[in-house]
């Protein structure tokens, strides 16, 4: 008690600060969003806000968000992810809590996404239908490039989505973890739970670079057609074909 009667006017002005720093509109937010991410119908504070719709250029291209919601929270910043997020557009979902670590490292806690896969062909010649989805623990990203994730990937109602017609893939799977090996940051399995084309292999990726080894088998790795529009990255095996990719960042 006699400290309070001793600072009074210092915990006035400190009282005064957090009133008037909560009730910052949450529209402020957009001036310290870079020119690429674009808020329509903004409402709430910058602690607690959301935004109707919203949306982020890639290569001249818009990536829609929709509706997006945030709360962020300044004391977890130093033992957890203080900046919690969700976005809504259709079927489409995305949710995350943000943190950062000493050394530059951008984390993501308890992850979730869908996505339809046809939303990447703005972006890249991809030709694959389906839903992609994943749930995550974390995800650890440096210098742009993910280098540790614990979770799970699905790919559900696969398609190659040929000019000649749609031909069905399957559903598959990737468990990621921590790698075990030095030098590699995290390691996917893949496996198929159903489907025509039956796909096996792992995935590695650390910040430097990464490998892709996949074994195909089954009814569509032996089709003509499909192995001829493989052929840039795949290797005819006696029961379909395999894929081994490594690179550098």
């Amino acid at each position: 008690m006699n400290w309070i009667t001793r600072h009074w006017r210092i915990l006035a002005v400190f009282v005064f600060v957090t009133l008037l720093l909560s009730q910052i509109p949450a529209r402020a937010i957009s001036r310290v969003l870079p020119d690429s991410v674009t808020l329509t119908g903004v409402s709430g504070t910058i602690w607690s806000g959301r935004s109707a719709r919203a949306w982020v250029e890639i290569d001249e291209q818009p990536l829609m968000l929709g509706r997006v919601q945030w709360r962020l929270q300044p004391w977890r910043i130093l033992v957890g992810a203080p900046l919690s997020l969700s976005s809504v557009w259709g079927q489409q979902a995305l949710r995350a809590q943000l943190g950062y670590r000493l050394g530059g490292s951008i984390v993501l806690q308890d992850a979730a996404f869908t996505v339809n896969t046809q939303l990447f062909k703005a972006f890249v010649p991809l030709y694959l239908g389906g839903v992609l989805s994943g749930e995550f623990a974390q995800i650890v990203i440096n210098e742009g490039h993910i280098v540790d994730a614990e979770g799970v990937v699905h790919l559900l109602r696969g398609a190659w989505t040929a000019r000649s017609g749609n031909l069905p893939l399957g559903d598959y799977q990737i468990d990621f973890s921590s790698a075990d090996t030095a030098g590699v940051g995290t390691v996917g399995a893949l496996k198929t739970i159903a489907g025509s084309l039956e796909l096996s292999g792992n995935v590695s990726a650390t910040a430097t670079d990464y490998q892709i080894a996949v074994e195909a088998t089954g009814p569509v790795a032996r089709d003509d057609a499909f192995r001829k529009a493989m052929s840039m990255i795949a290797t005819p095996t006696q029961d379909g074909f395999s894929v081994s990719l490594t690179g550098q960042y």
